[in-house]
């Protein structure tokens, strides 16, 4: 049996630090999550996110100190930064984490140099318009702005932004107030981390805070190429995953069994999170089966209980409790955990909605 795990929380110079203590780690994990994401991209072209965090991975890198290399992802309202490291290279990792951070300096010729990389990833999205949909569902679904603001991203976009549009976000976004700094390894590793950050921290005088920068609400997405296809959301708390509707919505929940049924496969299912709420989505194409398959989805929606038995809610979250166990075994995934977990929300005990929906013309349509 592996022993407990224990979490330091602190400040040092305005960064939140989570250190988590794996007596049996023989690695450390580290993340740096930063409070920007794409749909703070505000007035300047979609992808400035993507590219603020690509530029500011090669920033982390001019320092020199990191053992190893950075895997980054911008998502809709937050970006997060993982690595690995030898115990006796934790400080060196968190220090090359937090010089991601650094000055917030946008170097021009890093900034040429990486549109070709954040073209090649969205290019992904412009061959297959399925990689949108769950975007253009939740953007329908919820009510926090800002859930297509990845999906909205074309390969166009990514020649339109400027270096002072990223660097402006960089200024925005990039401070140590508005991210978290997890690591997680043994606790000898971590021992000496908290000094590394604050003496780098407090070499220089505060920043002042930069001005506010709203979110702009752009028209909603069309993509004519989904038309037919009919969805489920669910839209809910980000940090709240109710075990009913966790069951419901499973692999072997009563809506895969309804499209089953009806002789249509599920197409595809994602999870699209902001900052406060989150959108479960799941697709099918039926075609000829469109009206049946609604009306049967539109039923378990209706009644989730009812469909959803307390054998399918117990099986179904053993399995998740399982799934989550050999998920956050490792430091790096722990360290992700940590540094993306928030507090409990009293006033967000909503259970969630569900609703269904056909895109028809490009835009997702309520059934019933």
């Amino acid at each position: 049996m592996t022993p407990p795990v224990t979490i330091v929380e602190e400040r040092v110079g305005g960064l939140l630090v989570r250190l988590v203590a794996l007596p049996w780690a023989r690695s450390v994990g580290g993340c740096l999550a930063v409070d920007c994401g794409s749909r703070d991209d505000g007035t300047a072209p979609a992808s400035t996110a993507h590219l603020a965090e690509h530029v500011r991975v090669a920033a982390g890198a001019a320092g020199g100190r990191r053992a190893g290399p950075v895997f980054a992802q911008t998502d809709v309202a937050r970006t997060y930064f993982r690595a690995t490291a030898a115990p006796e290279d934790a400080t060196e990792m968190a220090r090359g984490l937090l010089d991601i951070l650094g000055d917030a300096s946008v170097d021009e010729r890093a900034l040429e140099a990486e549109r070709a990389a954040v073209e090649l990833e969205t290019a992904r999205m412009d061959a297959g318009p399925l990689l949108r949909a769950g975007g253009l569902f939740a953007a329908a679904a919820a009510d926090e702005p800002g859930m297509d603001a990845v999906a909205r991203t074309t390969r166009a976009d990514i020649h339109e932004v400027t270096h002072q549009q990223v660097a402006d976000l960089v200024a925005w976004g990039y401070r140590a107030p508005n991210s978290v700094l997890a690591l997680a390894g043994p606790p000898h590793a971590l021992a000496a981390v908290p000094r590394a950050l604050a003496d780098r921290l407090t070499a220089g005088p505060p920043a002042a805070a930069p001005a506010d920068r709203p979110l702009v609400c752009h028209p909603p997405m069309r993509l004519p190429a989904l038309d037919g296809i009919l969805a489920v959301t669910l839209t809910r708390p980000r940090a709240n995953e109710d075990p009913l509707h966790r069951a419901l919505l499973s692999d072997r929940g009563p809506l895969v069994a309804a499209g089953a049924d009806c002789g249509v496969g599920l197409l595809g299912r994602t999870t699209v999170d902001n900052a406060t709420q989150a959108v479960d989505v799941l697709c099918w194409r039926p075609a000829a089966a469109l009206e049946r398959l609604s009306d049967r989805l539109r039923a378990v929606c209706a009644d989730p209980v009812r469909f959803s038995g307390p054998e399918l809610v117990a099986r179904v979250t053993r399995a998740a409790r399982q799934q989550e166990a050999f998920a956050t075994f490792t430091p790096m995934a722990r360290a992700l955990s940590a540094a993306l977990a928030t507090a409990p929300d009293p006033s967000a005990s909503s259970p969630g909605r569900l609703a269904v929906w056909h895109v028809v013309d490009g835009v997702p349509v309520a059934v019933g």
